[in-house]
Protein backbone atom coordinates (compact mmCIF):
# COMPACT_ATOMS: atom_id res chain seq x y z
CA UNK A 1 0.00 0.00 0.00
CA UNK A 2 1.03 3.63 -0.91
CA UNK A 3 -1.21 6.89 0.08
CA UNK A 4 -0.77 10.53 0.28
CA UNK A 5 -3.14 12.72 2.35
CA UNK A 6 -4.08 15.72 3.16
CA UNK A 7 -2.89 15.15 7.18
CA UNK A 8 -5.19 17.68 8.57
CA UNK A 9 -8.48 15.55 7.49
CA UNK A 10 -6.63 12.26 8.36
CA UNK A 11 -5.86 14.07 11.56
CA UNK A 12 -9.76 14.58 11.94
CA UNK A 13 -10.57 10.75 11.29
CA UNK A 14 -7.76 9.29 13.70
CA UNK A 15 -9.43 11.65 16.13
CA UNK A 16 -13.00 10.38 15.47
CA UNK A 17 -12.20 6.67 15.56
CA UNK A 18 -9.40 6.30 18.14
CA UNK A 19 -12.71 6.65 20.75
CA UNK A 20 -13.83 2.96 20.26
CA UNK A 21 -10.46 1.71 21.33
CA UNK A 22 -10.44 0.93 25.18
CA UNK A 23 -7.10 0.55 26.66
CA UNK A 24 -8.55 -1.56 29.36
CA UNK A 25 -9.24 -4.42 26.48
CA UNK A 26 -7.39 -7.93 26.54
CA UNK A 27 -7.44 -8.20 23.25
CA UNK A 28 -3.89 -6.14 21.44
CA UNK A 29 -5.27 -6.97 18.16
CA UNK A 30 -8.43 -4.66 19.14
CA UNK A 31 -5.76 -1.89 19.78
CA UNK A 32 -5.02 -1.68 16.24
CA UNK A 33 -6.82 0.25 13.52
CA UNK A 34 -7.47 -0.51 9.84
CA UNK A 35 -6.28 1.42 7.15
CA UNK A 36 -7.93 0.44 3.72
CA UNK A 37 -7.12 2.46 0.24
CA UNK A 38 -8.68 2.00 -2.80
CA UNK A 39 -10.23 4.15 -5.54
CA UNK A 40 -8.06 7.39 -3.93
CA UNK A 41 -10.38 6.59 -0.89
CA UNK A 42 -8.85 5.80 2.39
CA UNK A 43 -10.54 4.04 5.34
CA UNK A 44 -9.84 4.14 8.95
CA UNK A 45 -11.46 1.39 11.05
CA UNK A 46 -11.97 0.39 14.71
CA UNK A 47 -13.41 -1.58 16.95
CA UNK A 48 -14.10 -3.20 20.54
CA UNK A 49 -16.38 -5.94 19.57
CA UNK A 50 -19.30 -3.91 21.13
CA UNK A 51 -19.17 -0.93 18.78
CA UNK A 52 -17.36 -0.52 15.77
CA UNK A 53 -16.49 2.85 13.22
CA UNK A 54 -15.65 3.09 9.48
CA UNK A 55 -14.20 6.93 8.33
CA UNK A 56 -13.93 7.36 4.68
CA UNK A 57 -11.98 10.43 3.44
CA UNK A 58 -12.02 11.52 -0.46
CA UNK A 59 -8.68 13.16 -0.14
CA UNK A 60 -6.15 10.35 -0.92
CA UNK A 61 -3.79 9.36 -4.06
CA UNK A 62 -3.59 6.30 -3.95
CA UNK A 63 -0.54 4.80 -5.62
CA UNK A 64 -0.59 1.11 -4.61
CA UNK A 65 -3.75 0.23 -2.96
CA UNK A 66 -3.90 -2.31 0.03
CA UNK A 67 -5.17 -2.77 3.65
CA UNK A 68 -2.75 -2.72 7.02
CA UNK A 69 -3.31 -3.10 10.85
CA UNK A 70 -1.24 -0.90 12.86
CA UNK A 71 -1.49 0.54 16.42
CA UNK A 72 -3.75 2.95 16.65
CA UNK A 73 -2.17 4.52 19.11
CA UNK A 74 1.64 4.93 17.45
CA UNK A 75 0.21 6.13 14.01
CA UNK A 76 -2.48 8.30 15.72
CA UNK A 77 0.30 10.05 17.78
CA UNK A 78 2.76 10.35 14.36
CA UNK A 79 0.13 12.56 12.85
CA UNK A 80 -1.30 14.68 15.24
CA UNK A 81 2.51 15.96 15.02
CA UNK A 82 2.30 15.59 11.85
CA UNK A 83 3.85 19.88 10.41
CA UNK A 84 3.22 19.09 6.47
CA UNK A 85 0.06 19.31 5.04
CA UNK A 86 0.35 16.34 3.54
CA UNK A 87 1.57 12.57 4.60
CA UNK A 88 2.75 9.70 2.76
CA UNK A 89 1.92 5.84 4.26
CA UNK A 90 3.40 3.29 2.17
CA UNK A 91 3.09 -0.59 3.71
CA UNK A 92 6.29 -3.07 2.46
CA UNK A 93 6.21 -6.16 3.67
CA UNK A 94 3.83 -5.63 6.85
CA UNK A 95 5.69 -2.82 8.00
CA UNK A 96 3.84 0.95 8.10
CA UNK A 97 6.29 3.54 6.49
CA UNK A 98 5.90 7.41 7.42
CA UNK A 99 8.45 9.52 6.48
CA UNK A 100 9.63 13.11 5.27
CA UNK A 101 12.47 15.40 4.26
CA UNK A 102 13.60 14.81 8.68
CA UNK A 103 11.64 12.64 10.04
CA UNK A 104 11.08 8.72 9.83
CA UNK A 105 9.06 6.13 11.42
CA UNK A 106 8.30 2.74 11.17
CA UNK A 107 5.82 0.63 12.73
CA UNK A 108 5.17 -3.06 12.69
CA UNK A 109 2.02 -4.18 11.32
CA UNK A 110 -0.62 -7.10 12.32
CA UNK A 111 -2.01 -9.70 9.79
CA UNK A 112 -5.42 -8.05 8.58
CA UNK A 113 -6.89 -11.93 8.89
CA UNK A 114 -6.53 -11.06 12.82
CA UNK A 115 -8.82 -8.02 12.67
CA UNK A 116 -12.65 -8.30 13.06
CA UNK A 117 -15.03 -8.14 10.31
CA UNK A 118 -16.66 -4.93 10.93
CA UNK A 119 -20.28 -4.48 9.40
CA UNK A 120 -21.19 -3.28 5.95
CA UNK A 121 -24.13 -0.84 5.67
CA UNK A 122 -26.43 -2.80 2.79
CA UNK A 123 -28.74 -0.30 1.47
CA UNK A 124 -31.66 -1.76 2.23
CA UNK A 125 -34.73 -1.59 4.77
CA UNK A 126 -33.72 1.69 6.22
CA UNK A 127 -35.01 5.41 7.84
CA UNK A 128 -33.87 8.53 6.47
CA UNK A 129 -33.41 10.92 9.53
CA UNK A 130 -32.08 14.77 9.61
CA UNK A 131 -28.72 14.84 11.14
CA UNK A 132 -30.02 17.68 13.58
CA UNK A 133 -33.31 15.83 14.56
CA UNK A 134 -31.14 12.68 15.39
CA UNK A 135 -28.37 14.64 17.70
CA UNK A 136 -30.96 16.54 19.34
CA UNK A 137 -33.04 13.53 20.22
CA UNK A 138 -29.87 11.94 21.77
CA UNK A 139 -29.03 14.72 23.84
CA UNK A 140 -31.90 15.30 25.13
CA UNK A 141 -32.00 11.61 26.63
CA UNK A 142 -28.44 10.68 26.70
CA UNK A 143 -27.47 12.51 30.15
CA UNK A 144 -29.44 10.02 32.36
CA UNK A 145 -27.84 7.10 30.96
CA UNK A 146 -24.13 8.40 31.07
CA UNK A 147 -23.46 7.05 34.03
CA UNK A 148 -25.24 3.85 34.15
CA UNK A 149 -22.85 0.80 33.11
CA UNK A 150 -25.01 -1.92 33.69
CA UNK A 151 -26.89 -3.67 30.47
CA UNK A 152 -30.52 -4.25 31.82
CA UNK A 153 -33.04 -2.90 29.70
CA UNK A 154 -33.39 0.25 30.59
CA UNK A 155 -30.19 1.19 31.31
CA UNK A 156 -29.33 2.25 27.63
CA UNK A 157 -31.60 4.62 25.23
CA UNK A 158 -34.95 2.86 23.80
CA UNK A 159 -35.07 4.44 20.10
CA UNK A 160 -38.73 3.45 18.04
CA UNK A 161 -40.03 4.17 15.02
CA UNK A 162 -43.34 4.12 14.03
CA UNK A 163 -45.40 5.47 11.17
CA UNK A 164 -44.04 9.03 10.67
CA UNK A 165 -43.01 9.28 14.39
CA UNK A 166 -39.34 8.89 16.13
CA UNK A 167 -39.18 8.76 19.32
CA UNK A 168 -36.26 8.34 22.62
CA UNK A 169 -36.37 7.27 25.79
CA UNK A 170 -34.33 7.03 29.07
CA UNK A 171 -34.89 6.44 32.95
CA UNK A 172 -32.98 5.47 35.62
CA UNK A 173 -36.07 4.90 38.27
CA UNK A 174 -35.43 8.27 39.70
CA UNK A 175 -36.41 10.46 36.50
CA UNK A 176 -37.19 10.03 32.99
CA UNK A 177 -37.21 11.85 29.18
CA UNK A 178 -39.18 11.40 26.46
CA UNK A 179 -38.85 12.90 23.25
CA UNK A 180 -40.83 12.74 19.87
CA UNK A 181 -40.22 13.90 16.70
CA UNK A 182 -42.21 13.33 12.91
CA UNK A 183 -40.03 11.92 10.27
CA UNK A 184 -40.08 10.95 6.84
CA UNK A 185 -40.99 7.17 6.68
CA UNK A 186 -41.99 6.28 3.25
CA UNK A 187 -41.30 2.33 3.48
CA UNK A 188 -43.74 2.12 6.50
CA UNK A 189 -40.57 0.49 8.92
CA UNK A 190 -40.90 -0.46 12.07
CA UNK A 191 -38.28 -0.32 14.27
CA UNK A 192 -37.67 -0.70 17.92
CA UNK A 193 -34.28 -1.58 20.13
CA UNK A 194 -32.19 -0.25 23.09
CA UNK A 195 -29.12 1.27 22.17
CA UNK A 196 -25.87 1.19 25.03
CA UNK A 197 -25.04 4.43 26.28
CA UNK A 198 -21.56 4.22 24.42
CA UNK A 199 -23.56 3.58 21.17
CA UNK A 200 -25.30 6.45 21.57
CA UNK A 201 -22.03 8.97 22.33
CA UNK A 202 -20.24 7.40 19.90
CA UNK A 203 -22.84 7.96 17.20
CA UNK A 204 -23.28 11.72 18.56
CA UNK A 205 -19.43 12.53 17.72
CA UNK A 206 -20.30 10.96 14.27
CA UNK A 207 -23.21 13.34 13.66
CA UNK A 208 -20.76 15.96 14.36
CA UNK A 209 -20.03 16.25 10.40
CA UNK A 210 -23.20 18.15 9.48
CA UNK A 211 -24.61 16.26 6.91
CA UNK A 212 -28.57 16.92 6.07
CA UNK A 213 -29.47 13.39 6.38
CA UNK A 214 -28.23 10.29 7.44
CA UNK A 215 -29.39 6.64 7.50
CA UNK A 216 -30.21 4.26 9.97
CA UNK A 217 -30.56 0.28 9.78
CA UNK A 218 -31.50 -2.09 12.66
CA UNK A 219 -31.60 -5.62 12.99
CA UNK A 220 -32.14 -8.20 15.59
CA UNK A 221 -28.25 -7.50 17.49
CA UNK A 222 -27.71 -4.23 16.25
CA UNK A 223 -28.00 -0.73 14.92
CA UNK A 224 -26.18 0.59 11.99
CA UNK A 225 -26.03 4.53 11.04
CA UNK A 226 -25.12 5.93 8.15
CA UNK A 227 -23.98 9.63 7.00
CA UNK A 228 -21.44 10.32 4.02
CA UNK A 229 -18.05 9.76 5.86
CA UNK A 230 -19.05 7.72 8.35
CA UNK A 231 -20.34 3.98 9.32
CA UNK A 232 -21.17 3.28 13.03
CA UNK A 233 -22.12 0.02 14.45
CA UNK A 234 -23.53 -0.89 17.86
CA UNK A 235 -24.52 -4.07 19.78
CA UNK A 236 -28.00 -3.71 21.38
CA UNK A 237 -29.09 -4.14 24.84
CA UNK A 238 -31.53 -7.40 24.95
CA UNK A 239 -34.75 -7.26 26.56
CA UNK A 240 -37.64 -5.79 25.95
CA UNK A 241 -37.61 -1.87 27.45
CA UNK A 242 -39.83 -1.21 30.51
CA UNK A 243 -43.83 0.27 29.99
CA UNK A 244 -42.97 3.39 31.52
CA UNK A 245 -45.74 5.20 29.97
CA UNK A 246 -47.80 3.43 33.03
CA UNK A 247 -45.40 5.42 35.37
CA UNK A 248 -46.24 9.10 34.22
CA UNK A 249 -48.59 10.86 35.87
CA UNK A 250 -51.41 12.60 33.83
CA UNK A 251 -53.74 13.98 36.77
CA UNK A 252 -51.21 17.16 36.89
CA UNK A 253 -53.41 20.21 38.28
CA UNK A 254 -50.91 22.64 38.98
CA UNK A 255 -48.72 24.64 36.35
CA UNK A 256 -46.35 26.73 36.27
CA UNK A 257 -43.76 28.77 33.26
CA UNK A 258 -40.37 29.13 34.19
CA UNK A 259 -37.44 31.21 32.41
CA UNK A 260 -34.79 28.72 31.65
CA UNK A 261 -32.33 31.12 32.60
CA UNK A 262 -33.46 32.40 36.15
CA UNK A 263 -34.88 29.07 37.19
CA UNK A 264 -31.57 27.32 36.66
CA UNK A 265 -29.33 30.30 38.15
CA UNK A 266 -31.73 29.85 41.32
CA UNK A 267 -31.38 26.26 41.39
CA UNK A 268 -27.36 26.15 41.42
CA UNK A 269 -27.68 28.76 44.06
CA UNK A 270 -30.14 26.64 46.51
CA UNK A 271 -27.90 23.84 45.87
CA UNK A 272 -24.49 25.04 47.10
CA UNK A 273 -24.93 24.25 50.42
CA UNK A 274 -26.12 20.34 49.35
CA UNK A 275 -23.60 17.86 49.51
CA UNK A 276 -22.92 14.20 47.70
CA UNK A 277 -24.64 12.69 50.74
CA UNK A 278 -27.27 15.09 51.22
CA UNK A 279 -29.03 16.34 47.88
CA UNK A 280 -32.23 17.61 48.96
CA UNK A 281 -33.66 20.92 47.80
CA UNK A 282 -37.14 21.85 49.12
CA UNK A 283 -39.49 24.07 46.09
CA UNK A 284 -42.26 26.17 47.76
CA UNK A 285 -44.59 27.24 45.10
CA UNK A 286 -47.13 30.06 46.96
CA UNK A 287 -48.50 33.25 45.99
CA UNK A 288 -46.57 34.09 42.32
CA UNK A 289 -43.23 33.07 44.68
CA UNK A 290 -40.84 30.31 44.24
CA UNK A 291 -38.62 29.68 47.41
CA UNK A 292 -36.12 27.31 47.23
CA UNK A 293 -34.50 26.33 50.84
CA UNK A 294 -31.85 23.79 51.76
CA UNK A 295 -30.80 23.00 55.49
CA UNK A 296 -27.24 20.60 55.44
CA UNK A 297 -26.53 18.98 58.63
CA UNK A 298 -23.13 20.84 59.42
CA UNK A 299 -23.02 22.58 56.70
CA UNK A 300 -25.49 25.28 56.65
CA UNK A 301 -28.44 26.69 55.08
CA UNK A 302 -29.43 28.77 51.39
CA UNK A 303 -33.22 29.96 50.38
CA UNK A 304 -33.24 31.68 47.41
CA UNK A 305 -36.55 33.03 45.91
CA UNK A 306 -38.02 34.23 42.62
CA UNK A 307 -41.31 35.29 40.99
CA UNK A 308 -43.09 33.45 38.63
CA UNK A 309 -46.70 33.40 37.40
CA UNK A 310 -48.13 30.76 40.31
CA UNK A 311 -51.92 31.34 41.68
CA UNK A 312 -52.65 27.74 42.69
CA UNK A 313 -52.79 25.81 46.24
CA UNK A 314 -49.17 26.00 48.01
CA UNK A 315 -47.35 23.26 47.59
CA UNK A 316 -44.19 22.32 48.84
CA UNK A 317 -41.78 19.22 47.40
CA UNK A 318 -38.31 18.22 46.98
CA UNK A 319 -36.00 17.48 44.77
CA UNK A 320 -32.90 16.47 43.86
CA UNK A 321 -31.18 19.86 42.17
CA UNK A 322 -28.23 17.92 40.11
CA UNK A 323 -31.49 16.10 38.04
CA UNK A 324 -33.33 19.41 37.79
CA UNK A 325 -29.84 21.26 36.29
CA UNK A 326 -29.04 18.37 34.25
CA UNK A 327 -32.17 18.96 32.49
CA UNK A 328 -32.00 22.51 32.32
CA UNK A 329 -28.33 22.44 30.40
CA UNK A 330 -29.68 20.45 27.18
CA UNK A 331 -32.68 22.50 26.82
CA UNK A 332 -32.77 25.25 24.21
CA UNK A 333 -36.09 27.72 24.76
CA UNK A 334 -36.19 30.29 27.08
CA UNK A 335 -39.03 28.89 29.13
CA UNK A 336 -39.97 25.54 29.81
CA UNK A 337 -43.51 24.40 31.82
CA UNK A 338 -43.55 22.34 34.94
CA UNK A 339 -46.19 20.02 36.11
CA UNK A 340 -46.99 19.10 39.70
CA UNK A 341 -49.50 17.37 41.33
CA UNK A 342 -48.73 17.04 45.21
CA UNK A 343 -45.04 15.94 47.21
CA UNK A 344 -46.10 12.35 46.49
CA UNK A 345 -46.17 12.80 43.07
CA UNK A 346 -43.32 12.82 40.03
CA UNK A 347 -43.23 16.75 38.75
CA UNK A 348 -43.19 16.74 34.82
CA UNK A 349 -41.21 19.40 32.74
CA UNK A 350 -42.34 20.11 29.39
CA UNK A 351 -40.74 22.03 26.44
CA UNK A 352 -43.05 21.92 23.26
CA UNK A 353 -45.64 18.70 22.83
CA UNK A 354 -42.76 16.87 21.36
CA UNK A 355 -40.20 16.74 25.21
CA UNK A 356 -40.55 15.91 28.73
CA UNK A 357 -39.00 15.20 31.93
CA UNK A 358 -40.36 13.65 34.69
CA UNK A 359 -38.46 14.17 38.08
CA UNK A 360 -39.59 11.72 41.25
CA UNK A 361 -39.46 13.83 44.45
CA UNK A 362 -37.60 13.10 47.65
CA UNK A 363 -38.73 13.08 51.03
CA UNK A 364 -38.95 16.14 52.73
CA UNK A 365 -36.10 16.33 55.70
CA UNK A 366 -35.00 13.19 54.76
CA UNK A 367 -31.30 12.07 53.87
CA UNK A 368 -30.95 11.08 50.18
CA UNK A 369 -27.64 9.99 47.95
Amino acid sequence: MKVTCDSNILKKGFHLVETVISSSNLKPILQNVKISAYDNSLELSTTDLEVSITYRMDCTEVLEPGTIICSENKIASIIKEWDNNTIEIIENEKVCEISCKDDYFKILCADPEEFPVIPDFTDENYVEIENRVFASMIRKTMFIALGDRTKTASSGIFFDISNDQAKMVANDGRRLAEIKKKINNPRGLTISCIIPTKGVSQILKILSDQEEVIRIKVDEKRILVKTKSSTFCSQLIDGRYPDYEKIIPSDMNKAVTLNRSEFSTAVRKGAIMTIEDYKLLCFKFFNNILELTCSTPDVGESKVTMAIEYRDEELEIGFNPDYILDFMRVVDTDHVLFELRDNKTAGIFKVGDDYQYMIMPLKLREMKN
